[in-house]
This record gives structure tokens, C-alpha cells and sequence, in this order.
């Protein structure tokens, strides 16, 4: 007489995955599973009987479903608290052994690596050193010896070169055009022979008296002097017999045959005579320019010359040789400790990795704690709505069957049926302690400093820069 299902739906009361409660949608089930069709079915045929006061099969059948489904739910949510509890005792006061060991060889290896490097390091920049120590001392003993107490001038260095090249191109093109309607081989000719000219003239000359006026600031002045004296004459001299030798080209051209065809044969004719015989008697007032000009550009070359380095020969050589191999050193110096600084950012680093990852575990660990209570604390409540749900179903058969049936309703239908109490126990949670302790931490911190201390022991084996240096080094002037 009672037509009831077998294969009725399946409802999990717990989401592993989401790992929360799944409540029932009565209605839809009672759908799925022809809850009132049955219970019509049986209502036609008058089962239960009126008489009747123990449940039917279909009422047993629901009420076991019911339980069923709160039994599935409880046993899903202790194996679930289960294995919540054994991630948990995984972190217990043994499992940090192996995190310390972890931290203590990071700790250990960072100590020999920065002690390594410091040693490396400071084997390479002894060279350096040593050159920066024998630099500086050459420049206190020249110092000493010239009897100096102020800074090293650079005046014009790095410009002067260009300079006395423009000053050559130029005494050369002006000088080429009061030549130029004289010579032979025209503008083009004359600028040729004035650049050599104007080579004497700058370079040469210019950098004996450029080279005498320095001397003469030095322990040897008659040195100075005498080179002095000497340019001077020199350049009296060349260019002066550069005026002569225009006004002899000059003379040569007038003369209707000329029988010279060569620089040297004018030179050979007349040019050496003339200046013999009147070193001053210049006869054209652009023989006179073309000397004055000349002699002007070997004084600028002098005063160029003069001026390129420190006033005291020598004295501007020595001190930047001395700043040079400083800086040298300091490059070298800065690159190792940027080096050996990284070594100690990197185990440091490694360190607080580790730490990381126990502030990660602690706050997981936390997590679990919560969820896991949380679950517990919802378990009674959730467990209660399973009795609303046995109602419910009960009440859609019931109904059913009451309307489709022409005789009185079962005296079992005024009975109301109840949930296994069994299953509204809370499964069992005990919470676990954090194996995490004052100690642990400390030892983080510990290891830190040891790699710290291993890094200021490390930078010990750097010769300092001031030490290097000296207290007397010069500063740029003003």
C-alpha cells in the first residue's frame, strides 16, 4: 500500500569546500522527490488506516532521511575539525626545530660570507691604497720642500691647449694677408709659411718665456731668468727677421727679373744681409704690423703658458696625482662596500623571510582557531533546523494524504514526530597553543645582530677614508 521512494536526493548538510552549513530548501526537495504525490497515492487508498497509531513506513522513512542527513553532517564537520587540528598540532614546540636550524645556518653563513668579502676586499685595495698613501706623502715633501702652505691652483688646465691652437690659426691667417701680395704661391702660400710662423712664434717661444716666468717662482729663479732672456731675445729676433724677410720679398718682386724661384734662395739673396746689416731698419710700415703682431701672440702664448697650471712649477702636477689616486681609491673603496653591504642585505633579508613566514603561520594558525570555534558555536543551531525541516516534509505529506482520503485522518497524523537528540551534540574542538614563544622570536632577533655585528666587523677591515686621506687634505679653493 505505500508507494515510497528509495532513491530519494541527497543533501550534504556541510561544504567542505566552502566550509560552511548547507541548509535544505524543503520545498524544492519535497518537489524532487514526489513527497505529495505519494502521499495522495497512499491517502486513496486509505493507508494508514484511521486506526492506526504507530508511523507508517513513509513517516519512518522521512524521519530516517531527516537523521540521516544530521548524522552525514555531524560526521563531516569532526573529520573536518579533525584535520583542522592536525595542521595545527604540526606546529607544535618540535616543528619550530627545524625553522631555528633554517634561521641558525642562514645566520652562520651570512657571518662567513661578509668575513670572506672583508678579507677579499681588503686585499684588493691595498694596491690602491698604498698608491694613495704614496701620492699624498709626495705631495706633503714637495710641499715642504717648496715651502708651501696654500692649495693647488688648476687656473686654465684642459683650456689652454685650444687656446694656443686658436692663437696659432689666427696669427697665421692675419699675418698670411700682409704676406700675401708678396708671395709667390699667393694666400695659400703665405698662410703655410706663416703657420710655421706662428708655431715658433706661440709654441715654442711662447713656452720657454711661459716656462722661465714660472721658474722664476721656484727654488731656482736665475734658472727662470735665463729662459726668460732667452725667449725674449728669440722672439725679437724671429720676428723681426719675418719683417725683413717681407720686405726682401717685396724688394724681389719689384725687380723686373727675377731670378729667385725658391723660399730659400730669397732667404740666401737678401734676407740674412738686411737683417744683419739693420735688425731694426724695417722699410714698410706692414713689415713693422707683421713683426708687432707676431711678437704680440708670443707674449699671449707666454702668458697661456704661464698660466695653465699652478703658479709653482710643479705644484699642480703633484696635488692632483695626489687627488687623482685618492679618488681612485674612494671609487675602489665605495664599490666594495656597496658590495659587501649587499651581502648583508641579502641574510638579512633571508632572515626576515623566515620571520615572515612565522607571523604568516601564526596568523593562519589564529584563522583555523576561529573558524574552527565559530563552526562549533553554529553547530547546535544549525543541527536545531533540521527539526523545522522534519515538520515541514511531514506536514506536505500529511496534507496530502488527509485531502485524497474519504475517511478520518490516522490517529498517527496528531502525533509529532522528533529528530535524533544524539545529533545535536557539538562535535569536539580543543584549541592548540602557538608553538611560537618569547624565545623563538628572540632568536630571530639574535641572528639578525650576529650578521650585523659580522657586517661591522667586516667594514673593520677597510682602512678608513680619513685615514687615508689625512686630516690636512686640501680643499678646492674658493
Amino acid at each position: 500500500m505505500n508507494a515510497t521512494r528509495n532513491d530519494w536526493t541527497t543533501v550534504p548538510g556541510w561544504d567542505a569546500a566552502k566550509q560552511e552549513y548547507v541548509d535544505l530548501d524543503c520545498e524544492r526537495w519535497i518537489r524532487e522527490n514526489k513527497i505529495r504525490e505519494v502521499g495522495r497515492e497512499n491517502g486513496k487508498q486509505e493507508y494508514p488506516p484511521s486506526e492506526a497509531v504507530q508511523p507508517d513506513e513513509m513517516y519512518t522513512k522521512i524521519v530516517a532521511w531527516v537523521n540521516q542527513r544530521g548524522k552525514g553532517c555531524h560526521a563531516e564537520v569532526s573529520r573536518h575539525l579533525v584535520r583542522q587540528r592536525f595542521s595545527l598540532e604540526l606546529e607544535t614546540k618540535e616543528g619550530m626545530a627545524p625553522i631555528r636550524d633554517r634561521v641558525d645556518g642562514i645566520r652562520d653563513q651570512g657571518m662567513v660570507a661578509l668575513a670572506d668579502q672583508g678579507r677579499v676586499d681588503r686585499t684588493s685595495l691595498q694596491q690602491k691604497e698604498l698608491e694613495a698613501r704614496e701620492a699624498r706623502a709626495a705631495l706633503e715633501t714637495f710641499k715642504a720642500t717648496a715651502n708651501l702652505e696654500r692649495v693647488a691652483e688648476d687656473n686654465e688646465k684642459g683650456r689652454w691647449y685650444w687656446l694656443l691652437l686658436i692663437v696659432i690659426a689666427g696669427e697665421a691667417v692675419v699675418n698670411a694677408l700682409f704676406l700675401a701680395d708678396v708671395h709667390q704661391s699667393g694666400l695659400l702660400g703665405a698662410v703655410m709659411t706663416m703657420l710655421g710662423i706662428g708655431v715658433v712664434n706661440v709654441a715654442i717661444l711662447g713656452a720657454v718665456i711661459g716656462e722661465g716666468w714660472r721658474q722664476k717662482n721656484s727654488v731656482r729663479p736665475w734658472a727662470g731668468w735665463v729662459l726668460i732672456l732667452l725667449g725674449v731675445l728669440c722672439m725679437i729676433f724671429v720676428n723681426l727677421f719675418v719683417g725683413h724677410f717681407r720686405d726682401n720679398m717685396l724688394a724681389v718682386a719689384a725687380k723686373a727679373a727675377l731670378g729667385a724661384s725658391s723660399l730659400a734662395e730669397l732667404l740666401a739673396d737678401h734676407t740674412i744681409d738686411r737683417f744683419i746689416s739693420n735688425p731694426i731698419g724695417l722699410q714698410h710700415p706692414d713689415s713693422w704690423l707683421l713683426t708687432v703682431i707676431g711678437a704680440g701672440c708670443c707674449i699671449f702664448g707666454a702668458s697661456k703658458w704661464y698660466k695653465r697650471d699652478d703658479l709653482y712649477p710643479g705644484y699642480g702636477e703633484v696635488s692632483r696625482a695626489a687627488k687623482e689616486r685618492l679618488e681612485d681609491y674612494r671609487s675602489e673603496f665605495s664599490q666594495r662596500r656597496t658590495n659587501l653591504k649587499r651581502i648583508y642585505e641579502e641574510y638579512t633579508e633571508r632572515i626576515r623571510d623566515e620571520r615572515h613566514q612565522i607571523e604568516n603561520k601564526k596568523g593562519n594558525h589564529r584563522l583555523i582557531t576561529d573558524m574552527a570555534r565559530e563552526i562549533v558555536r553554529q553547530f547546535p543551531m544549525h543541527l536545531r533546523l533540521y527539526q523545522d525541516h522534519l515538520d515541514f516534509i511531514i506536514a506536505a505529506y500529511r496534507s496530502a494524504n488527509e485531502k485524497a482520503r474519504s475517511t478520518p485522518s490516522p490517529r498517527v497524523f496528531a502525533q509529532r514526530l522528533l529528530i535524533d537528540p544524539e545529533m545535536l551534540e557539538a562535535p569536539e574542538w580543543e584549541d592548540i597553543p602557538h608553538p611560537v614563544y618569547d624565545e623563538d622570536w628572540e632568536g630571530f632577533r639574535q641572528a639578525e645582530e650576529a650578521v650585523r655585528m659580522a657586517y661591522v666587523d667586516a667594514q673593520a677591515e677597510y682602512p678608513a677614508l680619513d685615514d687615508v686621506a689625512y686630516p690636512s687634505e686640501p680643499e678646492a679653493p674658493a
